[in-house]
């Protein structure tokens, strides 16, 4: 095996090994809720709504 070959092969083991990473916030109650995929998908579809409405 070349040694671009082991590379690439260590390279793809690497990137299969995803972090998990949790974000919490904390709610109105001082409750820890959990950031989900969903929230941040919400909250970026908002945030570009906003900056497609800006008028310059």
């Amino acid at each position: 095996m070349s040694m671009s070959q082991v590379v690439i092969k260590k390279s793809l083991k690497a990137l299969d090994n995803k972090a998990i990473q949790n974000g919490y916030i904390v709610d109105e109650q001082g409750k820890e809720v959990q950031i989900t995929a969903a929230m941040i998908r919400s909250v970026c579809h908002q945030l570009l709504n906003q900056c497609r409405s800006i008028k310059n």
